[in-house]
């Protein structure tokens, strides 16, 4: 028989026939074993005191010490505003009073109520405000156990809304504090509230449950052992009872009940002689230590008796009836021996007066109130078995729910301790479109203050490398995706993502886990992310984030972000990975797919930040500096990116709606090869990517003899349906010219012109992926060049209809392309050079197909 608790056991096999009821006792202890949270001691105990002074002031410190491992609890109440306010030298503070009680060799049990008014999602800054102290206290007091409980200040309790503060309260807790214990209380004994809080899923932010005593705490643990099995509870807290050794009757029979620790509340001015009992069950009850409730103790009122997994011995903890000077106990297993008694008032122990009967082993020992026995039992070879020693390996996998957690805490502590930074922000735009690539590139400083967001200044442009001239920078349409509904790995008020553990890899050098998740369901109109985060396992920040908007509607069609993580220090340099760093995501790379004015468009986006300044002193000089400049800048808001404009008094302010309207002024000369001459184009470009507020898009383009316009619904009828039409004509003749083996032949040369209107209909797949339905009519118009030979004969002015269909997936570069078209031409006559045999009359309708895949490389260093 073994268990996963440690790393060897002994396995014994004895001849006798108690080895029934021995294998009882070890199935109890392996039962009790498993509890990973559990406290290293059983009985456990501490008292509870009503304020960090009466903390410090503990008499524990004497001798007998409590010892290395000895395990003893010192608990009193924290109040955030006064643990904050008060000076560091001063004895009530936290880190003082922590600093005392360990001193003694006493763990620190700090009880803290939140008082943020309900509703608590609308006091979330108040909720704030506590949590940024609670966080300091963690972080000056120490290790220890932080039990958190919530009493509004307003507005009545609600268990669902206190597992929401819960879970924010740990992580801030464990954030700033790595080495803390969280635990929740104290509770009423009310199975119901527990169905709640743990329906909400604060397992993984609760290393154990204080329960304020009463009928019901049994049942209230056989409930949240179905709940959360293993996880530790505490009486939080019952009287020191008088004398105070019956402290030691009390923790055992709580202990029995399946309490892992049974706090006392002792007065301010508690006095060494009545600590004494719960130091010496400290001293003798530390280590792997079971409840055996096989072993029977005749002749006290009530006994209870711990096994030690290491060599099977017996402590036990007898209460003895009132009025008897001596007592005789017996212990009716014949293999238990060398019995000692333990003296409560000084720790020593001697041995007792015992004799071995046919009925079990004899003690005689004074009639005190509380008897503490030490009891060895014999050994295998001793009756004539064998020994068999099992090594065990202890290592589990984490659950993914401890994970976020930690992760969570690791965010915490980072934005704790990040006010602000500046630095500078190049963001590369890149279009692939068709066989050419064009790379745009924004850059300036860019300035983030928490819970502010950021500012951004564009002071320089570039297109393809080459520096935008002019001091005025162009504004482009800020073309965004949808703010998602929420993020994944937050703490929210409902549950929106679901996580699976998928492994563990080594990513950028270090060693991760990799944490899959996804929205629970997909709800139309709200729009989530799916996607992976690589967790560092050492200490738990994010190393590189990758996600997939869910449930877009509108321009973007799909949306791809991969953050990677760098640590550096507050000068911006390059920091080893530690808590001490700052872990920054210096570059995101997003992918995104834009429906366009009827046309699909595949965009990449990469940000980089560099020389970044940490709670730079004059991060408000020089924000304001830039505030003041005549640089175009933007600002992250609630609704996304915003330009930010100068209003008359000379202010920055927020564009209030944003202005996706452009109107151009275009002129120049327009030539090929198939016009006469150069043509002169004069004219307009109007462009809105939200047409008179409607989310629809128009862009009309006239000069000379050139027009084009086109007009696209993004959402048909509120549907991922795009539809729209496009206008096209240009209005001058232009030469087809003809060339045979190589040389032009002129006197085959026609002139035309063409107009066409196009209607599209298009639906994404697979987040990256598109489905284009068009139908196109057009009418070309055919005269005579000047080499036209006479007797050529003109192809009939026409009018063609035709239907297609393009089905394309762009990704990380890769553009893949397979389109089908079917033409039908009104008009189809024999045209040409007389006699030639090229005419063919089965061509008045005609098929085309093309299939094309690309992939684009983005040079490092161009």
């Amino acid at each position: 028989m073994h268990h996963t608790a440690s790393s060897s056991r002994r396995r014994r096999f004895t001849p006798d026939i108690r080895k029934a009821a021995l294998l009882l006792v070890l199935l109890a202890f392996a039962a009790n074993a498993v509890l990973a949270a559990a406290p290293p001691c059983r009985p456990c105990a501490g008292i509870r005191v009503a304020s960090p002074a009466a903390a410090a002031a503990v008499p524990l410190g004497g001798e007998p010490r409590l010892g290395r491992d000895a395990a003893l609890w010192v608990a009193w109440p924290e109040d955030l505003g006064a643990a904050i306010a008060a000076a560091p030298a001063d004895a009530t503070t936290p880190a003082a009073a922590s600093a005392a009680v360990r001193q003694t060799g006493a763990i620190p049990w700090h009880v803290v109520r939140l008082r943020a008014p309900q509703p608590i999602q609308q006091n979330l800054t108040a909720l704030q405000t506590e949590l940024e102290a609670l966080a300091r206290l963690a972080r000056d007091a120490g290790p220890g156990i932080y039990e958190l409980g919530w009493e509004p200040s307003a507005g009545a309790f609600d268990a669902a809304d206190f597992a929401f503060l819960l879970k924010r309260a740990s992580v801030a807790v464990t954030g700033a504090q790595t080495e803390a214990e969280v635990w929740i209380g104290p509770l009423p004994a009310d199975s119901g509230m527990l169905d709640v809080l743990w329906g909400e899923e604060i397992a993984a932010y609760v290393d154990g449950v204080a329960l304020v005593p009463g009928d019901g705490v049994a049942a209230a643990i056989t409930r949240l052992q179905e709940l959360d099995p293993g996880k530790p509870v505490a009486l939080d807290s019952i009287p020191l009872p008088d004398p105070p050794a019956l402290a030691l009757a009390r923790a055992a029979a709580a202990a029995a009940d399946g309490v892992a620790i049974t706090l006392f509340a002792a007065p301010d001015a508690v006095d060494r002689a009545a600590l004494e009992p719960l130091l010496t069950l400290a001293r003798e009850f530390h280590g792997d230590l079971s409840y055996d409730p096989y072993t029977k103790l005749e002749g006290a009122q009530a006994a209870w008796a711990f096994v030690r997994g290491e060599d099977l011995g017996l402590r036990i903890i007898a209460e003895s009836p009132a009025g008897f000077s001596q007592m005789r106990y017996r212990l009716t297993d014949p293999h238990l021996r060398d019995p000692e008694r333990v003296d409560l008032a000084t720790g020593a122990a001697a041995p007792a007066e015992a004799t071995t009967t046919d009925l079990g082993l004899e003690l005689l020992v004074p009639g005190d109130p509380i008897q503490v026995l030490r009891v060895v039992r014999a050994s295998v070879e001793e009756l004539g078995g064998r020994e068999e020693r099992v090594d065990v390996s202890d290592e589990r996998s984490m659950p993914v729910e401890e994970i976020l957690r930690r992760l969570q805490a690791f965010d915490d502590d980072q934005n704790r301790k990040l006010d602000h930074y500046q630095a500078k922000n190049i963001m590369h735009i890149r279009y692939q479109g068709g066989p050419a690539s064009i790379e745009a590139a924004y850059s300036g400083d860019f300035f983030w203050k928490r819970g502010e967001g950021y500012d951004w200044v564009w002071s320089e442009f570039m297109v393809d490398g080459v520096k935008w001239r002019s001091k005025r920078l162009p504004e482009l349409p800020l073309i965004q995706p949808e703010k998602a509904a929420a993020l994944p790995l937050e703490i929210l008020f409902t549950k929106e993502y679901e996580y699976r553990l998928r492994g563990t890899a080594t990513v950028d050098g270090r060693d991760t886990w990799v944490v899959d998740f996804k929205p629970i369901a997909a709800t139309p109109g709200r729009n989530l992310y799916q996607g992976t985060v690589w967790v560092d396992r050492e200490l738990y920040s994010r190393v590189r984030t990758r996600a997939i908007q869910l449930g877009l509607e509108g321009d973007v069609l799909s949306n791809e972000e991969t953050s990677f993580y760098t640590p550096i220090d507050a000068s911006g340099q390059p920091a080893p990975w530690s808590r001490q760093s700052f872990v920054l995501p210096l570059r995101v790379v997003k992918q995104q797919l834009l429906s366009l004015l009827n046309a699909t468009l595949p965009l990449e986006v990469e940000t980089e930040l560099s020389e970044l300044r940490i709670d730079d002193p004059s991060f408000d000089a020089n924000r304001q500096a830039a505030w003041d400049s005549d640089h175009t800048m933007v600002r992250d808001t609630e609704q996304g990116l915003r330009y930010l404009r100068t209003d008359e008094a000379g202010d920055r302010v927020v564009e209030s709606e944003m202005d996706t309207d452009r109107l151009f002024v275009v002129g120049g000369v327009f030539w090929d090869e198939s016009l006469d001459y150069p043509v002169p184009l004069a004219g307009l470009n109007y462009l809105a990517l939200d047409f008179m507020h409607t989310g629809n898009q128009v862009n009309l383009f006239a000069a000379g003899p050139l027009l084009t316009a086109n007009y696209a619904e993004p959402r048909l009828l509120g549907s991922k349906w795009d539809a729209g039409v496009n206008l096209f004509g240009f209005f001058l003749d232009r030469t087809d010219e003809v060339f045979r083996d190589g040389e032009e032949a002129p006197a085959e040369d026609i002139e035309s012109r063409t107009a066409s209107a196009s209607f599209f209909l298009g639906h994404p797949f697979a987040e990256f992926g598109k489905l284009d339905l068009s139908y196109r009519i057009a009418r070309d118009e055919y005269s005579r060049a000047d080499d036209t030979a006479d007797d050529f004969v003109l192809p009939q002015d026409t009018t063609t209809q035709s239907v297609a269909a393009e089905l394309r997936y762009d990704r990380a570069g890769y553009r893949a392309m397979v389109s089908g078209s079917h033409h039908m031409r009104s008009d189809w006559e024999l045209w040409g050079v007389p006699g030639s045999s090229e005419f063919d009359p089965a061509q008045e309708d005609y098929d085309r197909w093309r299939v094309s895949l690309r992939k684009t490389w983005w040079l490092e260093k161009f």
